[in-house]
């Protein structure tokens, strides 16, 4: 009997290895799917998060809403005092705003803006949106 590997064994061999293989791609490019995904979530809810809680102390600060403040449609602008919240400038450049609306409303003692806002970020099978809802009652309008 010679010693050696018969070509039966041989590509069981290979057959084995390239099974191997395909599960260990496999396993990198979920990994590589999931991380993508977090960093795209992570981003839209870091940008989100910022925009909201700074129109939200602004809003608070304010004694009431400029009536030249386009309200109740996308994109909506919304006009106190000196400051003026728009789409374009609370996210960073790779974040895009996909929805802003604000609506105001008073009583006789306040006033409260509320706001909803959708931001998109990513490309291809990673591109994801999410929504965001604050609101905010102006202290400067207590009587």
């Amino acid at each position: 009997m010679k010693g050696g590997y018969t070509l039966l064994e041989t590509v069981v061999y290979i057959a084995i290895l390239a099974l191997i293989a395909v599960m260990a791609l496999g396993s990198i490019f979920s990994i590589y799917r999931a991380l993508s995904q977090t960093l795209v979530e992570r981003k839209l809810t870091l940008n989100g998060d910022i925009a909201l809680e700074t129109m939200i102390r602004e809003i608070r600060a304010a004694s009431s809403v400029d009536p030249s403040s386009v309200l109740g449609t996308n994109p909506g602008t919304l006009k106190i005092g000196s400051k003026t919240f728009s789409p374009s400038n609370f996210t960073t450049s790779d974040v895009g705003v996909t929805n802003l609306i604000f609506y105001a409303s008073s009583t006789a003692n306040s006033a409260i803006v509320k706001i909803e806002l959708s931001l998109q970020a990513g490309g291809g099978v990673f591109q994801k949106t999410k929504n965001f809802y604050g609101s905010a009652v102006m202290r400067g309008a207590y009587q």
